[in-house]
């Protein structure tokens, strides 16, 4: 297993990698400086710095290898012992211990460890931009008033020069679609105004024709409602009260009999007893007609109810 490979590796991803027995390599970063010439700045550079004494110990490195390598954290880390243990024998003999892309080691008197940086290696992070003034605008910015002013051609008229002076311009577009609007907004409130009369005549009821039946003169509200529903008169003709609707409450059938009464229909109302209250019409028509009168007034006043004469 070639952990040298790994230690390059892991360096260059986390700048920092620590070896047992070893020590530490740190990437360090030199600041970005301006350049004068190139009126750029510089982007800062990386340089490896070696540390022989102390260093972080975890098992990051060894995972990073064990996941590289398919193996387990213990075995990777006891490869990384190995070749710990191998570089620092090599070292004492006067061997090199290659680091590739990154340097190599090189051993000392007394167990001193060296580290000598691949000349190759050139970690670059990106250049920092650097935001300066248009010379232009700065020479722009310094003139004076005076040299604008000379600069400047100012031509005077001449007493031979002809001026034209061209009307004012109207823009037909604007007119038309300010008249298109005002038309749209007339013609919406027309149909409002059309459609609200539209309503109110279908929710008035129509009287009922003259030539359908006769309606018996107006009364109030009856205090006694048991009065004779049916009531044959001396000419052959009847004079009946007609169920128009039927309610559970007095209230209700009261408001109904109101409402119908404004707009002219002859209605009053009708007590059957504590739960039963009709609002009826009086009408006086020929025996004959009493089914043509119910349809009539079925039509006209409840089309989805039932219609019918109260009967004592």
């Amino acid at each position: 297993m070639d952990i040298a490979k790994y230690v390059g590796l892991f360096l260059l991803k986390n700048e920092y990698c620590f070896m047992p027995g070893i020590g530490s390599l740190q990437i360090e970063k030199r600041p970005s400086v301006y350049d004068k010439e190139t009126q750029k700045m510089t982007a800062p550079v990386y340089e490896v710095k070696y540390r022989q004494v102390g260093g972080s110990i975890d098992d990051s490195f060894a995972n990073f290898i064990a996941n590289n390598e398919r193996i387990s954290i213990a075995h990777a880390a006891n490869h990384l012992k190995d070749f710990c243990a191998r570089a620092k024998i090599d070292l004492r003999e006067g061997r090199e211990v290659v680091i590739p892309g990154i340097g190599k080691f090189t051993g000392g008197p007394n167990d001193a460890i060296g580290f000598v940086t691949d000349p190759h290696l050139h970690i670059e992070g990106k250049p920092i931009p650097f935001f300066r003034n248009n010379t232009a605008a700065v020479h722009a910015k310094e003139e004076t008033i005076s040299t604008i002013i000379e600069r400047t051609n100012i031509r005077e008229p001449k007493s031979d020069d002809e001026i034209e002076y061209k009307a004012p311009s109207v823009n037909w577009g604007k007119i038309a679609l300010l008249i298109a609007i005002v038309l749209v907004l007339v013609g919406a409130v027309v149909l409002g105004i059309w459609y609200v009369g539209k309503n109110k005549s279908a929710e008035q009821p129509a009287p009922l024709p003259d030539t359908a039946v006769s309606q018996a003169p107006v009364t109030s509200v009856p205090d006694t409602p048991r009065a004779q529903p049916v009531v044959l008169t001396p000419e052959g003709t009847l004079s009946y009260l007609v169920a128009l609707q039927q309610y559970a409450t007095r209230d209700k059938a009261e408001t109904r009999v109101a409402r119908l009464q404004s707009y002219g229909n002859t209605v009053e109302l009708y007590v059957k007893d504590s739960s039963s209250f009709y609002v009826v019409m009086p009408i006086t028509s020929a025996a004959a007609d009493t089914v043509r009168v119910v349809d009539s007034l079925k039509r006209l006043f409840n089309p989805g109810g039932n219609v019918q004469i109260i009967h004592e």
